[in-house]
């Protein structure tokens, strides 16, 4: 690996980084055929720019699969490019890396300590007026382990980046197994509903996801059902009946009041209301 800064063709390992507009080195991942050739490729990477390891923290390592692939290049990294780009990044690479019909490879990923401390969000240190998606997809993309707080009811599945599995409220023992175990080769996202849940583990992002507003929350509802419901209903309603899914569940009992007792648009939305409250 002579020339670890040399952009050039590569059968041993890849170093990507991203970089802030006065090129500091915020974030680093090393692809690399073993697990031995990425601590070496890192530790080159880190002496020949004059970086300290202790600037960094070791977000995610482990095994990735690469099947399908036959090499690793800044244009196979989009989804991480684009995550990059929205955190202010650029990102580059030493080269390309050959796979040579090889199914995994091993990889490390860092982040700088101010990038870690941008990236955690805790609680209700989180905007109101976020846009989920654009959070999930900065973070997501990133290939390390994240628990969501999922109060808007955010279909995670559907912002899974490869090679990431989905544990919905996972029991802590359960969770404890698969974090420490030395041979998990996959991204963890954790989706709970309860965030302190999991004060003991370290995640490298914590994302809160907050409920909708009743303006957000009566625009879902109207989209569904095909008619304007007003925000004045949800004024009162708990924080945790404002998710996307209680829309979904909202929305077909209205129809179905609709439907199967013969009520209009008038009467069959404020019984539906009451009825998701749990009151007759």
């Amino acid at each position: 690996m002579d020339d670890i800064l040399l952009p050039r063709e590569r059968r041993d390992a890849v170093v990507f980084i991203g970089v802030d507009s006065t090129d500091n080195v915020e974030f680093v991942k090393v692809y690399a055929v073993s697990e031995e050739t990425a601590k070496e490729a890192l530790e080159k990477f880190f002496n020949a720019q004059g970086l300290f390891p202790a600037d960094y923290r070791l977000v995610s390592s482990g095994t990735e699969s690469v099947r399908g692939k036959s090499a690793i290049t800044t244009r196979t990294e989009l989804s991480l490019s684009s995550a990059l780009a929205r955190l202010g990044l650029k990102l580059l690479s030493n080269g390309v890396l050959h796979l040579e019909g090889r199914e995994t490879v091993y990889q490390l990923t860092l982040v700088s300590e101010s990038l870690y401390e941008k990236l955690v969000v805790r609680g209700g240190e989180a905007e109101e007026n976020e846009e989920p998606s654009i959070e999930l997809n900065e973070v997501l993309s990133l290939g390390v382990d994240v628990l969501v707080e999922n109060l808007r009811g955010v279909d995670l599945s559907e912002y899974l980046p490869p090679n990431a599995k989905l544990l919905r409220e996972p029991e802590p023992p359960e969770l404890l197994g698969i974090m420490e175990n030395p041979e998990r080769d996959f991204q963890l996202i954790v989706e709970t509903k309860r965030a302190s849940k999991y004060l003991g583990f370290d995640f490298p992002v914590t994302l809160r996801l907050p409920p909708l507003s009743p303006e957000e929350f009566a625009a879902e509802l109207s989209e569904r059902v095909g008619f304007q419901v007003s925000p004045s209903l949800f004024r009162k309603y708990p924080p945790e009946k404002l998710s996307l899914r209680n829309v979904e569940a909202l929305a077909r009992l209205v129809k179905a009041l609709m439907e199967k007792k013969g009520l209009d648009e008038k009467d069959a939305l404020p019984l539906a209301v009451r009825l998701n409250l749990g009151e007759l």
